[in-house]
């Protein structure tokens, strides 16, 4: 169990270095007009901007906005790069104006934030404060359901995912109770690509490939 979580890790890594490097695209793009950017990372680490050039670190200032809690899971941060951390809900984000912004960047959280209606929120949120945007999440029709690394599970209606989940460990999830249960489903909600595109009507959606389509990322450009 240990060689696969390491094997994991080691996967998850490779594909996130490629997605930064998508979302290098969009910095570049916005340092052509101006010499420094303003970046929002919504529900994001600290640490996660260390994959950023250290040429870059005087280009940049970052908000990284989270819930205080999960501030505390992270250290490690490069001290060259600005970055402030911010307390707040990605979901409503009032304290900020319309294309306060240059660009929104989220990795993976959208699928966290509840229900469909707090998804909807939260892409709201997202397209009006980031000029560009860019938002990443695990597909759907992706047979392995990467939080649990366990295949099929994300396919099966609540009611067998409660069941399962209070009865037997599966992969990462462990055995848990009724309750929990219901807060691990709620968190855990991926979306397929309509659904992206619903909830990101004016982006460009990417795929990342692993022989199947694993994660959908929708991108607007400046010049979009």
């Amino acid at each position: 169990m240990a060689h696969r979580g390491k094997l994991f890790h080691s996967v998850q890594d490779r594909f996130r270095g490629r997605r930064f490097k998508a979302f290098k695209g969009l910095l570049d793009e916005a340092l052509e007009h101006k010499d420094r950017v303003r970046i929002l990372d919504v529900g994001g680490s600290p640490t996660y901007w260390n994959m950023l050039d250290p040429s870059y670190d005087d280009k940049v200032e970052i908000h990284c906005l989270n819930f205080e809690g999960e501030f505390t899971k992270y250290d490690g941060l490069r001290k060259t790069i600005q970055l402030e951390n911010v307390v707040g809900d990605g979901c409503d984000m009032s304290q900020y104006e319309d294309g306060a912004f240059d660009i929104a960047h989220s990795n993976s959280v959208i699928e966290h934030v509840g229900s469909l209606q707090n998804m909807g929120k939260f892409a709201a949120e997202t397209r009006r404060v980031g000029r560009a945007y860019y938002m990443q999440t695990p597909n759907f029709w992706f047979p392995i359901e990467p939080h649990y690394m366990f295949p099929l599970i994300h396919w099966l209606p609540d009611a067998a995912k409660i069941a399962l989940f209070t009865n037997v460990s599966l992969g990462y999830a462990k055995k848990v109770s009724f309750e929990t249960a219901l807060v691990r489903i709620d968190h855990t909600r991926m979306l397929s690509t309509r659904m992206m595109r619903q909830f990101y009507p004016d982006a460009t959606i990417h795929f990342e490939r692993l022989i199947l389509r694993k994660s959908i990322t929708a991108i607007r450009r400046l010049s979009d």
